[in-house]
């Protein structure tokens, strides 16, 4: 009979990282000191969370996240990656970097020409992204005799240019979109 697999060895972070203490989304620090013990056996870091020095075991530590360079990848299945680094402001532009850099160190090391950077001659792209929200309402009738349960949907439309609106229905949210978006590929 074969030995069971082994379980996979958490990753490993140096000095000096962002991570994320592990289901605790937004809770981030860095790496101060990876801890190896022989006696008992323990292998973690000591992370810096804002200020306060904490001792965790090296499977309570992932990688933080990355919403720009999430959405950075999302506009790249479109090939839309330049365009879209066209809308950024300053600010976010330096993010999706020290971000995309974070997750490719080596790369960004190698090749620094592939770190995100704004071309001059891009026009940019509008491109919306619809989340829909639901909000749940619930109340006793007047005599207590039953329970009402009212759903109230919202669709959120998001661009990155700094569009950003809420509508209650989903005909509606299509059309908004429909008309900011940046036609591709067609006659504009």
């Amino acid at each position: 009979m074969a030995k069971p697999a082994r379980p996979p060895r958490p990753k490993t972070y140096e000095v000096g990282d962002r991570v994320q203490v592990r289901r605790a989304y937004g809770v981030v620090g860095r790496v101060e000191k990876v801890i190896r013990r022989s006696r008992p056996a323990f292998f973690g870091y000591l992370l810096n969370l804002n200020g306060d020095l904490v001792e965790l075991a090296g499977v309570d530590v992932v990688e933080p996240p990355r919403p720009m360079l999430e959405e950075y990848q999302h506009w790249q299945d479109d090939l839309l990656g330049s365009e879209y680094i066209a809308l950024l402001d300053d600010a976010r532009l330096t993010q999706l970097r020290m971000e995309w850099c974070e997750a490719h160190k080596t790369l960004a090391r190698m090749r620094p020409d592939w770190i995100p950077h704004r071309r001059d001659d891009v026009r940019p792209v509008h491109r919306v992204n619809i989340i829909k929200t639901t909000d749940r309402y619930e109340s006793w009738s007047s005599n207590g005799a039953h329970r009402r349960v009212r759903q109230r949907h919202t669709w959120w439309l998001k661009c990155p240019c700094g569009f950003r609106e809420a509508v209650e229905s989903s005909r509606e949210a299509r059309r908004r979109k429909t008309g900011h978006d940046t036609p591709i590929g067609g006659i504009e």
